[in-house]
């Protein structure tokens, strides 16, 4: 996991380090509203929710990162600096993504005949 893109790897942590608390943090509500016998309509805000839309937003997140890494071999945002700034074509990204790729099937396979 070290070997991500340091724009990848921030994403991966701060989601496995807030996601479970979030989670857990919304279980733990829900199970207090039932054991103190509150009404549900009495706490249908936003505020309840939080946690929920916290997951989403960063596991969607992750997913736009990791999928950006798989084929670009780079984070999303870094990609999309890159292009807005002129540095570097949609192209160029995908034979840069591609290259990598062949390097590491090479290594891997340097690895698997010694």
């Amino acid at each position: 996991m070290k070997k991500l893109h340091g724009e990848v790897y921030f994403f991966v942590v701060t989601w496995l380090a807030i996601t479970p608390a979030a989670g857990l943090y919304f279980a733990s509500s829900i199970i207090y509203v039932k054991a103190k016998h509150i009404d549900p309509s009495q706490i249908g805000d936003f505020a309840f929710l939080l946690p929920v839309m916290l997951i989403c937003f960063l596991t969607l997140f992750l997913i736009m990162q990791l999928a950006a890494y798989s084929k670009f071999r780079t984070g999303f945002f870094s990609a999309w600096l890159e292009m807005v700034f002129g540095e570097i074509t949609v192209e160029g990204l995908y034979e840069r993504g591609r290259q990598a790729r062949l390097e590491q099937t090479r290594v891997s396979q340097k690895r698997g005949n010694s």
